[in-house]
């Protein structure tokens, strides 16, 4: 399947759309043409290809958003290699985890991140790899023992062949976001980004007149797969924000003309804390895509107050960000733990614990099939046959489905708190709290008590002197008694993941570890 190939894709747009901007890095006003990212990938694929690297073989690194980084993907992509970007915000020990688990033969770093590696070179982690440096024209000098990235590159010619592939080869390892133990790998393949890629250009309508703003990091599955791959597979042209800044963000949207972006909630709720953040020009806006947490009315709210349509996507990283999308003209009409319908080439039913499909409004897992779903977990055969089985893959996500067929995510199958007997689910108890004007961020859980079994427990951030007494009354008659936090504890701010998501599970153990 020649034509799921992103190395030929990149090529063919090379064709059609020679001289269109492809690629802008916001914070040094460098750029690649569709003719200049075909050329450039192909001499980093004939560079690579004369150090070894053909099919199979993996390149690792630490990049942010970077033009670099889509040289080495469609590089990787030509000779049938796979690539894993490393969430840089992790500490030595796991990006350790990550190598060893992924094995590069390859590793390639922005100069900012050598301390990192050089702590992992005098662990021994990269011996025996070929270390290369990107030199972005810091202070952070590239180590003796790396080679420069320019060097890489072979000038010798301005194409490469594509190598033979099957749809099913993988290109990029992408790992999932920690929030519920330790990482695991998620090769994705030629086939999971091609139709990914074209679920977000058919149900989206991308066209190559569209502009996007790449702010979610790369490494992440939605940073990569949600508007900057299909951008690129349409033509259009992707801008990088190197790492997120709210403010930044706004007036990159304003300059560049940004007409789609994805974000992430957590985010988007810092772009609209910015004062005055609607006096910048948004008139090119005409959609923005949230997901991987609830999408708040009150974001929808703001975005609505602009003329601009917030939609809640869904997706896992085993599934290639590429699922459920919330469309357009339900942006306003459908709450929070909406998202929406299927993308035109996935399967989903949720099932009761046995398996058997449940009845229209009766919650239950949420499963999923199709050509944007990977395979299974790197190095993990045994959860890997657990989590895909009978061709469903196991999302662990509580849903239901209204009559129009619209499903709504619940929560975890794991976080779910039994109290008393009875079961509350915490993202219904967060819609509740974050309905309260003063509540920026908040998680619940079940903390471990003698009479109950569990007590709901709340962790909020707000933004003025909301206390205890005062939420609790506001949320009578929103939610039952029983649903209700009996703890709340108030804090200026939660950790977040490097994707920018709330660290649950860290905020649970951390509250829960004496009991």
């Amino acid at each position: 399947m020649r034509e799921a190939n992103f190395g030929y894709i990149i090529r063919k747009k090379s064709q059609v759309y020679p001289d269109s901007t492809a690629l802008v890095n916001q914070a040094t006003g460098e750029s690649r043409t569709y003719a200049e990212l075909e050329r450039r990938s192909s001499q980093i694929a004939r560079g690579l290809s004369k150090r070894g690297i053909g099919s199979g073989d993996r390149v690792g690194g630490l990049f942010r958003n970077s033009i670099e980084f889509f040289e080495i993907f469609f590089a990787c992509a030509k000779l049938n290699a796979i690539v894993a970007p490393f969430n840089y915000r992790l500490e030595v020990p796991e990006l350790e985890y990550l190598v060893e688990d992924s094995d590069p033969t390859i590793f390639l770093y922005e100069d900012v991140f050598s301390v990192q590696v050089a702590a992992l070179s005098d662990r021994g982690t990269l011996d025996e790899r070929d270390l290369f440096c990107i030199e972005t024209g810091t202070e952070n000098n590239r180590l003796q023992s790396a080679g420069a990235y320019t060097d890489l590159a072979d000038a010798d010619g301005d194409s490469v062949e594509i190598a033979d592939h099957g749809p099913d080869d993988p290109i990029v390892i992408l790992y999932t976001s920690g929030s519920t133990g330790r990482l695991k790998g998620v090769p994705l393949s030629h086939k999971n980004l091609f139709f990914s890629s074209v679920g977000y250009i058919t149900d989206v309508g991308l066209t190559f007149n569209d502009t996007t703003l790449t702010s979610a990091p790369i490494f992440h599955v939605g940073g990569l797969n949600i508007l900057t791959l299909p951008l690129l597979q349409c033509g259009g042209t992707v801008y990088l924000q190197q790492e997120f800044d709210p403010e930044e963000t706004w007036e990159i949207m304003a300059t560049e003309d940004i007409s789609v972006m994805f974000t992430i909630p957590t985010m988007l709720n810092m772009m609209t804390s910015v004062d005055d953040w609607q006096s910048h020009d948004l008139d090119s806006l005409r959609l923005m895509i949230a997901g991987g947490e609830p999408v708040r009315n009150n974001l929808k709210q703001s975005l609505n107050e602009i003329g601009v349509p917030l939609v809640a996507g869904y997706g896992l990283t085993e599934t290639t960000d590429g699922t459920l999308l919330l469309r357009p003209e339900y942006a306003m009409e459908k709450g929070p733990k909406c998202n929406g319908k299927t993308f035109t080439h996935v399967d989903a039913k949720i099932v009761d614990d046995d398996g058997n499909k449940v009845a229209i409004g009766e919650k239950g897992e949420l499963l999923h099939r199709g050509a944007t779903v990977a395979d299974g977990y790197l190095n993990r055969l045994e959860e890997t046959e657990e989590t895909w089985a009978d061709e469903w893959f196991h999302t662990g996500d509580i849903a239901r489905q209204d009559d129009g067929g619209h499903y709504y995510i619940i929560g975890r199958k794991d976080d779910m708190i039994i109290t008393g007997g009875e079961n509350v689910y915490p993202s219904e108890v967060e819609e509740a709290i974050y309905s309260h004007d003063s509540v920026e961020e908040a998680i619940v859980f079940g903390k471990p008590n003698q009479d109950w079994g569990e007590v709901v427990t709340a962790i909020i951030v707000t933004n003025d002197d909301l206390d205890a007494d005062e939420l609790s009354q506001f949320l009578k008659g929103r939610i039952a008694g029983f649903k209700r936090p009996k703890n709340y504890v108030f804090t200026d701010e939660l950790p977040k993941s490097g994707s920018g998501k709330i660290q649950r599970q860290s905020i649970i153990d951390e509250h829960t570890k004496d009991n």
